[in-house]
């Protein structure tokens, strides 16, 4: 194969050497090649576009000289392996020679030139360019072997690094499930049933610490009763007749008492002639039944209360517009008794109107207390002393043919409640257990105090753990089936005859119950009689209610009192209520009606007489935007249920400032003297 053809080029701003290079370079290399560029920069795009295989390079150039041109020729990839020989005309130095050197030149030529001196020097140059090419081909194939090497250890370290992390990740699993399970886990050997490990859901389960449990064996916890057939089950399972073993057993905890569990046990694989193992998973079946049972106990409860709930919004809601049309027919016929004299026959027929407005307006009330609608007025009281002073009451409600026992308890039982409302709790039991009670029997009415240390669930409420005072009342009666204890609480339920019960009572006594915080709960039996319980939380304070002072009686007042209700007839009886008392009345429809209203009237007001409840802005609403003009103006709300009033925004006197609808003319013509009186001293 012939050798390559040399390629030269020369790069020297003497346009004398070039031709001097042009005439040797023949003669020393017949055929080579000669390129020539008369400054650096264009040498070094010579030599890129050529490729020569040996640079003769001037030392002394304008602008980039010899050194200049040297350096980036080397720092270029494309041209750094071409050996350059500097051409100088005097004899370089030390400093010259180093500067060369450092710039990358691997020779010095004289000028003028010596041909063979030259010629010997392009010659070492050539093959120093061979022998740069073929080590520079060695490293990149050694490199790229070396690459290829490292490629394939670094592909075996990540698939060795990537099991690694499974192996982990799965021991981590391992560990997680084994130590979090709500499910009992353990390790036995096969050989004497110890336990080899144990997670903490069976530490749990057995009342034991993992600690206990190793080196204990199973057959050492296991109710003696299920010893053998446990031990026949395993037999199985060793000899290979079952896969797995799946059994219902007991297990004796630390505290001696049984526990039910599923077992299910399987062998673990051998490995290096090891023992053999089995992985046993243990559930809690009693626990789960009594998770069963709370929940269908809850969901009991859930039931009763959407149905009471149901039951008293529709009471709450039939009773609050009841009271309105109440309101109206004991106003007129309060109207009607001022007009006629004693002797009047017609008085009597009016006095048996207001008597059945009063009964009808009773049993709004009842309806009220069952929806919690109530306005209750609690206080510290003591059971004890509440029982006692109604036992002669009592005695003469129920009759000779019942015996009346009360047992209170030795220490004071304070609760929070209204004492008007527990009375009549009391009062409505008592009744009923008479009327279960036919032919005699025996009433037993006690208090006492009790401490829940668990939560207790009923199907009428909850008891969280906490001191209670306990008002239970037993009798010896007829007792309930238990379709009848389902309904017993709901407004309207009754056994007793059409003439002889509202159906009531019992719904009475359990708003009141639970509008004062208790639980109410009874157990019954049919021809066993019949217990109610009923849980008070105690009351941190103690001490009696400080007796009511007698109502002083007030002068007629004057003033001008603005009346807001949607319901016109309240608003007819309130105007002539309230001007045959000397006051001037004025009557809004609505809220927005008042406003306008105060805007034509262009002047204050003494009293708002306001329903609570009004069509867009509620009567607080209404109070708040009228304060801005009249600032010594007195309110007194109205209402057939306290639900929606200021009584839930802050405290409110409720004697002063707020009348339940049903009301009499009495009532609301001193409730605007007492705001009035108010009003006027403020002005004082």
């Amino acid at each position: 194969m012939p050798a390559a053809k040399l390629r030269l080029l020369a790069i020297d701003d003497s346009k004398e050497n070039l031709d001097a290079l042009g005439s040797a370079i023949p003669h020393a290399f017949p055929g080579a090649a000669l390129y020539t560029a008369a400054s650096g920069e264009e040498g070094l795009a010579l030599a890129l576009q050529k490729e020569p295989d040996v640079i003769l390079l001037d030392l002394v150039m304008p602008g980039l000289d010899g050194f200049g041109t040297c350096r980036r020729l080397k720092e270029d990839p494309r041209t750094c392996d071409i050996p350059v020989i500097f051409l100088t005309a005097v004899s370089p130095d030390k400093a010259t020679c180093d500067r060369a050197f450092e710039a990358g030149a691997e020779a010095f030529a004289s000028k003028p030139f010596e041909l063979w001196e030259l010629a010997v020097q392009i010659r070492a140059m050539r093959k120093i360019k061979a022998a740069n090419l073929l080590q520079r081909e060695e490293s990149a194939r050694l490199k790229d072997m070396v690459e290829r090497r490292t490629s394939e250890l670094a592909g075996e370290l990540a698939a060795h690094e990537k099991a690694l992390e499974a192996l982990k990740e799965s021991e981590a699993l391992f560990k997680a499930v084994f130590t979090e399970s709500p499910i009992g886990i353990c390790v036995v050997n096969e050989k004497n049933g110890r336990f080899l490990s144990a997670n903490p859901a069976l530490s749990a389960i057995l009342g034991r610490t993992p600690e206990e449990l190793l080196g204990t064996a199973c057959w050492d916890i296991t109710h003696p009763e299920d010893v053998r057939r446990q031990k026949e089950q395993l037999s199985l399972l060793r000899g290979g007749r079952a896969g797995v073993l799946r059994m219902e057993t007991r297990y004796i905890r630390k505290d001696g008492s049984a526990t039910w569990v599923k077992l299910t046990l399987s062998a673990l694989p051998a490995f290096n002639n090891s023992e053999v193992r089995y992985i046993g998973l243990v559930e809690d079946i009693e626990s789960a039944r009594n998770y069963a049972r709370e929940k269908s106990q809850l969901e009991e409860q859930l039931r009763q209360a959407q149905k009471m709930e149901i039951a008293g919004r529709l009471a709450g809601g039939v009773a609050h517009d009841f009271n309105n049309i109440l309101s109206a027919i004991l106003a007129y016929s309060d109207f009607l008794l001022k007009k006629l004299a004693p002797g009047d026959q017609r008085r009597s027929d009016a006095e048996e109107i207001k008597k059945a407005g009063l009964r009808a307006a009773n049993l709004t009330k009842q309806l009220l207390t069952f929806s919690r609608k109530q306005k209750l007025q609690p206080v510290v009281l003591d059971l004890n002393s509440l029982i006692k002073d109604m036992k002669a009451m009592l005695r003469r409600l129920l009759g000779e043919d019942i015996e009346l026992e009360t047992l209170t308890a030795a220490e004071e039982a304070p609760i929070k409640a209204d004492p008007g409302y527990i009375e009549q709790v009391i009062l409505n039991l008592a009744v009923n257990a008479r009327d279960a009670m036919p032919k005699g029997g025996r009433l037993l009415i006690q208090s006492s105090l009790v401490r829940m240390d668990t939560t207790y669930m009923d199907r009428h409420g909850t008891l969280e753990p906490g001191d209670y005072a306990l008002l239970s009342v037993s009798d010896t009666g007829s007792g309930m089936s238990e379709e009848i204890k389902s309904h017993i609480f709901e407004p309207f339920f009754t056994t007793k005859p059409r003439d002889k019960g509202t159906g009531l009572g019992l719904s009475t006594v359990h708003g009141i119950v639970r509008q004062s915080g208790g639980v109410i709960t009874l157990y019954s039996e049919k021809g066993r009689g019949t217990i109610f319980k009923i849980y008070f939380p105690l009351a941190s304070e103690s001490g009696a209610a400080a007796p009511r002072q007698p109502r002083k009686e007030l002068p007629a007042a004057a003033g001008t009192v603005l009346v807001v209700d949607d319901d016109e007839q309240i608003r007819a009886l309130a105007r002539r209520t309230l001007a045959d008392d000397g006051l001037t009345v004025l009557e809004a429809a609505s809220a927005e009606e008042a406003l306008a209203l105060f805007e034509r009237r262009n002047e204050g007001i003494d009293l708002l007489l306001t329903d609570m409840v009004l069509p867009r802005m509620s009567g607080p609403d209404l109070e708040k935007n009228l304060k801005n003009i009249s600032p010594h103006m007195e309110t007194i709300y109205m209402s057939g249920y306290t639900e929606h009033t200021v009584l839930d925004e802050g405290p409110l006197d409720p004697e002063k400032s707020f009348i339940q609808k049903p009301f009499t003319l009495e009532s609301l013509t001193r409730k605007a003297r007492e705001a009035l009186a108010r009003s006027a001293a403020r002005k004082a």
